[in-house]
């Protein structure tokens, strides 16, 4: 009788963590976020000793469970900010958008026949988590980015971000950033604000001593 009632309490706590999952963001206000709009709002010259340099995008990934696939929610679950993209593509856009503010071109892989694999034929993009064989390659010496979406609400951002250069990790390192509460309901002034999460993630990661010292 007694392992019966612990039993029951377990389904018990199941079913109603399964029914808040399931509640958030119901009667959530939606803000839009298009990443067509985003525009850095940080000064470029900041940045000055990143000017001139290359990158390649690796691959942005959502591993955020706290998130959908196209958005993400205010730590009340009041609002819900909804991108006109996946967040990876939303973020992989915008962050292009940035390096290139800071004078950074983000070029592409090369097709390198050397490297010639037809079991391993992709045309670029590590998702398993490092980079591996196939017939492109980053240009020599030029950086390749990796960017993890871990955790996301309108006033913390948890992210991952891993760097290889010619085949080696050179950086595999976390970032949380966080804003003070919206202090506002105007949804104007909330799209503003998600466009400046995203200024903040990237220049967390423009001024971090370990990026600079391997970009």
């Amino acid at each position: 009788m007694k392992e019966n009632r612990i039993l029951n309490s377990i389904i018990l706590v199941c079913i109603i963590g399964f029914f808040l999952a399931g509640c958030a963001g119901v009667g959530s206000t939606k803000i839009i976020m298009n990443q067509e709009k985003y525009a850095p709002s940080f000064r470029a010259g900041d940045y000055s000793y990143m000017r001139g340099k290359k990158v390649v995008f690796s691959s942005f990934s959502n591993q955020a469970q706290n998130t959908k696939a196209w958005s993400y929610y205010s730590a009340d679950n009041k609002y819900m900010y909804e991108g006109t993209a996946t967040l990876e593509s939303y973020y992989s856009y915008c962050f292009k958008k940035a390096f290139r503010h800071i004078g950074v071109s983000v070029v592409d892989y090369q097709y390198d026949d050397r490297y010639r694999d037809d079991r391993h034929y992709y045309r670029h993009g590590y998702w398993w988590g490092a980079p591996g064989p196939g017939n492109y390659r980053a240009p020599k010496g030029v950086p390749e980015f990796q960017f993890i979406l871990t955790s996301l609400t309108d006033q913390e951002f948890k992210f991952k971000v891993l760097l290889f250069r010619n085949g080696e990790t050179k950086l595999d390192k976390s970032f949380t950033v966080t804003m003070p509460p919206a202090g506002t309901e105007k949804i104007t002034d909330l799209e503003r604000r998600s466009y400046r999460l995203v200024d903040l993630a990237f220049t967390a990661i423009m001024k971090d001593k370990d990026f600079r010292r391997v970009f």
